[in-house]
């Protein structure tokens, strides 16, 4: 568990995976995501940003999206789809419905 950063990663779907390499595959992924958006911080800013723009996105649909949601919701997935990509690619991880969930938690709360 990364507790300094209040969030860490789980790979879903990833069918025939042990336990010890699922939990290296979620390691990297989170090691690409901090490397990706400039560390932990910004992996757990970036996450909470596309959070806010998709959950503003489904309760109002037809309004336009600011550059700001726009941005915060591009952000997150370019980088999410890299890590996601490198990892499977650098261990061989060939499921294709297999993806990561990132977890954070109120840093008041815990």
């Amino acid at each position: 568990m990364r507790t300094q950063s209040k969030y860490n990663a789980s790979l879903q779907s990833a069918v025939g995976l042990t336990d010890a390499q699922r939990q290296t595959a979620e390691q990297k992924f989170l090691d690409v995501m901090e490397y990706a958006l400039g560390g932990a911080s910004a992996v757990r800013g970036a996450y909470v940003e596309w959070l806010a723009a998709r959950s503003m996105r489904a309760e109002n649909p037809d309004v336009p999206r600011s550059a700001e949601e726009t941005l915060a919701i591009a952000r997150w997935e370019q980088a999410a789809d890299h890590a996601t990509r490198a990892v499977f690619r650098q261990m061989k991880i060939a499921t294709q419905n297999a993806f990561f969930e990132l977890h954070v938690w109120n840093s008041r709360t815990h």
